[in-house]
């Protein structure tokens, strides 16, 4: 046993509230994921049943008080959907990508099919020269027509009138597929898919500018081609990173303030001007918030944490009055008599970390005599593990980072009035708790 000790103390109330702020971000970052993946049409109703299930999973584990399993659950999810969405608007804009070099294909393969037409001396009418310049279905598929029968023609035309009046031998992509394909510059693609995703991440970005510089590579010469591209790579991957950075420092910004309001704090006016602000300045706020939360909730802490104590040391007999909370928070320590031996009594101070240690107490001069301070130690040890058992029950947790071994030093003697007591500080009454 010891006498003299440093205890860290951590509420239930303490692990509440930090699980529920970390909770308030999942939710915010949930809520994120379905706005803009809705939006994007890259999420379905079974993506956010999924999604919710995980959330509600979350949330069981506080009410099970698996505090610990939920704090490091739920920055990994929070986290998770953050990732999830960028893949899926990364895979978007992917297949929006292909897609366009498809129609660039299939527009490359019409001019290539009224190019042969031309040199095949077919007659052409101007609406089915318009419709193949614009790969035109229809269009292509009469011109498709007209070359099987042009280049299958008999001298008596037979041929040519069943052709004409059935249908095309082969569809567009089947005669698509036996003509040799132009090779498809990789970067055409890629500053493709970058342009879509920055239009999906950010709408205020104008992309018209890019497309059309990109599409006038189609017809410029090599050295005009490579220049625009050169300055396409640089220009969309500076942009694209920025925006998924603000992207990112947005995202972030909303689970702070989420984290805040479920803290009890108001801070929607963090959140009203947050679109107008540059990518820095998002940091800014919401390192901001993040540290008036670390404050808000260590003040709170530190209120639960010496309620706790003080209740724990009523129940067993010291002397707990109105205002003794405030008192110990203002002054910074807090001295207890116990009733049972009212020449003895507890001194508590700090705050974090709480020193507790016996004490003597000599009135005018008069105190108990020292022969009689080392079982007063070892019946103050004996407390400690009361309080301890008390505190457990109440879903608190105690913990002994430091005690000094019953004897190693005299016990501290405070020198009081007559007509002094313990504290004379005049607050509300403790917060009461309950045994679960």
């Amino acid at each position: 046993m010891s006498g003299p000790k440093v205890v860290r103390i951590v509420t239930r109330e303490e692990l509440i509230g930090i699980c529920q702020g970390q909770l308030a971000r999942v939710d915010a970052a949930i809520a994120d994921w379905i706005r803009i993946g809705r939006k994007n049409a890259v999420i379905d109703d079974a993506d956010i049943a999924a999604t919710r299930a995980r959330r509600d999973a979350l949330a069981a584990l506080i009410a099970a008080d698996r505090f610990a399993d939920l704090q490091k659950q739920a920055p990994v999810e929070a986290a998770f959907l953050r990732d999830d969405l960028q893949r899926r608007l990364e895979q978007a804009a992917k297949r929006e990508a292909q897609a366009k070099a498809r129609q660039r294909r299939e527009r490359e393969a019409a001019q290539a099919l009224l190019n042969r037409l031309r040199n095949a001396g077919a007659p052409l009418a101007p609406e089915l020269e318009n419709g193949l310049r614009n790969a035109d279905p229809a269009a292509v598929s009469q011109a498709l027509l007209l070359l099987t029968a042009r280049e299958t023609q008999s001298p008596d035309h037979r041929l040519a009138a069943r052709l004409r009046d059935d249908a095309p031998a082969q569809s567009f992509q089947d005669w698509l597929k036996t003509q040799p394909a132009s090779p498809e510059d990789p970067a055409i693609e890629r500053i493709e898919t970058r342009i879509a995703e920055i239009a999906r991440t950010d709408t205020r970005v104008d992309t018209i500018d890019w497309h059309a510089r990109l599409a006038e590579t189609a017809e410029a010469p090599k050295a005009r081609r490579d220049l625009i591209l050169d300055a396409l790579e640089v220009e969309t991957g500076r942009a694209l990173t920025a925006i998924r950075q603000r992207a990112r420092a947005i995202s972030q910004l909303r689970l702070a303030l989420a984290e805040a309001e479920a803290a009890g704090m108001d801070m929607a006016q963090d959140a009203i001007d947050a679109d107008t602000l540059t990518t820095e300045q998002v940091e800014e706020r919401t390192a901001t918030i993040e540290a008036a939360i670390t404050t808000h909730r260590a003040e709170r802490a530190l209120a639960h944490r010496r309620a706790a104590v003080l209740q724990g040391l009523s129940g067993l007999g010291y002397e707990v009055t109105e205002g003794m909370s405030t008192a110990w928070a203002t002054e910074g320590r807090l001295v207890l008599r116990s009733t049972g031996r009212p020449d003895y009594g507890v001194e508590l101070s700090g705050g974090e970390r709480v020193q507790m240690r016996p004490v003597a107490f000599d009135a005018n001069g008069t105190g108990p005599d020292p022969s009689r301070d080392r079982d007063a130690e070892q019946i103050w040890c004996s407390d400690v593990t009361s309080l301890d058992r008390t505190l457990e029950q109440l879903g608190d947790d105690l913990v002994i980072e430091q005690s000094i071994p019953v004897g190693t030093i005299p016990l501290k003697r405070i020198r009081l009035d007559t007509t002094a007591a313990a504290s004379s500080a005049d607050i509300p009454t403790l917060r009461e708790r309950t045994l679960r």
